[in-house]
């Protein structure tokens, strides 16, 4: 069995700068896919440039946390502050299913709207990690999309409620300390068989990241790792193959995806990964190995908010 990996940007959409970032990192082989914020400022400059970036996969980056909502903030109570913006996530608090379903509903049709297709569903500071009802939200929409859902380093039952693909392993870390390329060098040698999801969160730092986020310069040092010509040469000296979330092999019949609206959707672009395949629901064959034997790498270092 082979070695695979998916290196993914979180972020994208978060700040122009943001997005120059990941595109750089992309262009220079230290990543291979991302995640698109659909209501954050930078958004429509990231759809922007996806248009010529084809073989980047791109997933939705569900947001619970910062900025305000796409659907109407007196429908989703338990999501936001009295004056309509998210909770910025700082303490555990009550997640309502039914609000969480609707907002997730909402940024996905935003991003399905803008002609985007998403390769995978992730969220934005490990909240279907640390959260268990966004866990459950979140893998059924995975399922009904036929999408995967990146993995839980946190183990989430779920009841009556069908696994969506999933990689294999996940690593979880930052990226931004003197010693980071040698870590992320030691992580590559032990990669397991199969395919492992590195997260990682490169970028530039404008004035709209500083409005918004506490992380800024540490992008700018996980960028530098990122954009280092030694990874790529070190994944094929390794024989790792670098792939993104298409490489997943789902069923294609586990559910039909939930209509967008009563009106035809817009034409969607179908971005295609690295090996060339579409994107589309033609992801037929046998389930991911990663529904069963899932491997975690340890947290060697707090993957901290950003």
């Amino acid at each position: 069995m082979s070695r695979q990996v998916i290196i993914n940007a979180d972020d994208f959409g978060l700040s122009p700068a943001v997005n120059g970032g990941i595109i750089r990192a992309y262009q220079a082989g230290g990543i291979t896919s991302t995640s698109l914020m659909v209501n954050m400022p930078g958004s429509e400059d990231a759809v922007n440039a996806s248009r010529w970036l084809q073989g980047l996969g791109i997933g939705l980056h569900f947001n619970l946390t910062y900025g305000k909502p796409l659907s109407n903030p007196a429908s989703i109570p338990s999501l936001v502050r009295p004056d309509g913006v998210f909770h910025d996530g700082r303490t555990m608090r009550f997640r309502d299913a039914a609000d969480v379903k609707k907002e997730l509903d909402a940024q996905w049709n935003r991003m399905i709207g803008t002609g985007l297709i998403p390769t995978h569903l992730d969220s934005h500071h490990l909240l279907h990690q640390n959260d268990p009802v966004i866990y459950k939200v979140m893998a059924e929409k995975a399922v009904i999309e036929n999408v995967p859902l990146r993995k839980s380093q946190i183990v989430h039952p779920l009841r009556g409620v069908q696994l969506p693909g999933m990689t294999d392993a996940v690593l979880l870390d930052t990226y931004g300390d003197s010693g980071a390329k040698q870590r992320l060098m030691r992580y590559l040698r032990s990669l397991p068989e199969g395919i492992t999801e590195i997260v990682c969160h490169p970028g530039y730092v404008d004035d709209v990241l500083r409005g918004i986020s506490e992380w800024t310069d540490i992008r700018e040092r996980e960028l530098s790792v990122f954009t280092d010509p030694d990874l790529a040469y070190a994944m094929q000296s390794m024989g790792i193959i670098p792939v993104n979330y298409t490489a997943l092999k789902l069923p294609a019949n586990i559910l039909h995806p939930a209509p967008l609206s009563d009106h035809n959707p817009p034409r969607a672009r179908r971005s295609r990964g690295k090996t060339g395949k579409s994107k589309s629901a033609t992801r037929a064959g046998n389930a991911s190995k990663s529904r069963r034997n899932a491997r975690h790498f340890p947290m060697s270092r707090s993957h901290k908010r950003i």
